[in-house]
């Protein structure tokens, strides 16, 4: 019995240790706890969300295939859309718009183990920042 204990402790600290290398902002950041395997992938941080597309692994280099990223900010449910600046990036790439309520980039790029896609959005009337990040794992 605690053996299981202190293995089930252990990878909570795991989980934990992940879970703080992506907040990269000030701002709240509540992201999925599992890596980016699936073909869609989201997390939310403050009120935009982030869906990534991420489709098949090459564990010979440890790098998985991003396809796009999708930023929505504001709820349906409430109506309340923002316009701002959307900004997406990922390993060696970068793009950014200003738009109002969504965004979206084709990214079509192998990412490595230990990168991140992120997603942000800055408020046109001087809210703070929005960032929102999936963390790829292979």
């Amino acid at each position: 019995m605690t053996s299981i204990v202190r293995g089930i402790g252990r990878r909570a600290g795991r989980m934990g240790t992940s879970l703080a290398a992506v907040v990269v902002a000030a701002t709240a950041i509540v992201a999925i706890p599992k890596p980016a395997q699936a073909d869609s992938v989201w997390a939310t941080g403050g009120s935009v969300m982030i869906d990534v597309h991420a489709r098949a692994k090459k564990t010979s280099n440890r790098t998985q295939w991003v396809s796009s990223i999708y930023i929505q900010t504001g709820t349906a449910a409430s109506n309340s859309y923002g316009c701002g600046k959307f900004e997406a990036w990922t390993q060696g790439f970068y793009a950014e718009a200003e738009r109002c309520e969504t965004a979206g980039w084709t990214i079509n790029r192998w990412v490595g183990t230990g990168n991140y896609v992120c997603g942000a959005f800055d408020d046109l009337d001087g809210w703070p920042r929005q960032i929102a990040c999936i963390a790829i794992r292979v």
